[in-house]
């Protein structure tokens, strides 16, 4: 039984998150890089985001790049910068990742898509190396940057097949975090899904689970893990017409986006159009205030309004 501290920003306390608090808060005070995987929306960044919070770096910068957002022609530029006209469109210098995140902490996603010719130039930043823009003439510089990397691609694979390079995979494995996808944690989607509906209040005001929506919720197998259950529980918080969210709210909202039922109000919550229109008012024309005043969804709200005629 390990009694540890749930890491900051991530609900759950199953053993194997647990096992995951201690090896991050072991893990969050070396330079070492480390290497996050996992299934697409198991809070990877979140975990990057702990390890940062819990280093001696946390008042330094944090800052996040998606490889796969990065044209394969500007990784470079975009990891180490640039000096103005070093290419076309280099209208000014621009400082890269590994200089906007001195003396903290580079998280590089989806480090498995990083294109081969930019593998190179990214180990020898690792390996402690100075690095220079693009088109930079000066000596090479050093950078103090703790790099978390993540993958939801099966890396071993990818160095097998030629894909990913050997010594840079070797680089960032130094340390590893497993994060295990949801349908192997079930009983985390209860404190994981209770802080989704926290962080969502501001948009659909105050919401809970009955057991019965809890139970529909755990038993589903997530494939989207932890983004997919975001997505399924905003759905169902829109559309349930009462603050609790029950097991067939939970269905509808699991049902396919073309199917939603008509969003219907509560026939005993005595909020009718005119009474909508009445707290609008009284609220500036705030439709968030009023919404959370009525205790209704914002969407609810809206749709009361335009029966009224009376529309943000």
């Amino acid at each position: 039984d390990l009694d540890v501290d749930p890491l900051p920003g991530l609900a759950g306390g199953s053993l194997a998150m647990r096992r995951i608090a201690v090896q991050a808060r072991t893990l969050a005070p070396l330079r070492s890089p480390v290497l996050v995987c996992g299934e697409s929306g198991t809070g990877k960044e979140l975990v990057a985001h702990a390890l940062h919070d819990l280093s001696p770096r946390r008042t330094k910068p944090f800052v996040a790049i998606n490889v796969t957002s990065v044209p394969r022609e500007l990784v470079e530029s975009e990891f180490f910068g640039h000096e103005k006209g070093s290419f076309t469109g280099a209208v000014a210098r621009r400082r890269g990742a590994f200089e906007e995140a001195e003396s903290g902490t580079l998280f590089l996603d989806e480090i498995g898509d990083l294109p081969m010719d930019a593998q190179p130039k990214l180990l020898r930043a690792l390996d402690g190396y100075g690095i220079r823009s693009v088109g930079a003439t000066g000596s090479a510089q050093r950078r103090d940057v703790r790099v978390v990397a993540a993958t939801h691609a099966p890396l071993r694979e990818r160095v097998r097949e030629g894909g990913f390079r050997r010594d840079l995979f070797h680089r960032l494995e130094v340390f590893t975090i497993h994060l295990p996808p949801l349908r192997d944690r079930r009983g985390d989607i209860g404190p994981i899904a209770r802080a989704l509906l926290r962080s969502m209040e501001h948009e659909v005001g105050p919401r809970e689970l009955s057991s019965a929506g809890l139970a529909r919720l755990a038993a589903e197998p997530w494939p989207g893990n932890g983004r997919e259950l975001r997505n399924v529980l905003l759905r169902a918080a829109t559309l349930a017409p009462r603050e609790t969210i029950d097991a067939v709210d939970v269905d509808h909202a699991l049902g396919p986006s073309n199917d939603v039922p008509e969003i219907a109000v509560a026939p005993s919550s005595g909020l009718t159009p005119a009474l909508a229109k009445t707290m609008l008012r009284e609220h500036g024309g705030n439709v968030s205030a009023a919404a959370r005043a009525a205790r209704f969804p914002r969407s609810t709200f809206r749709k009361l309004l335009s029966k009224s005629g009376d529309e943000e």
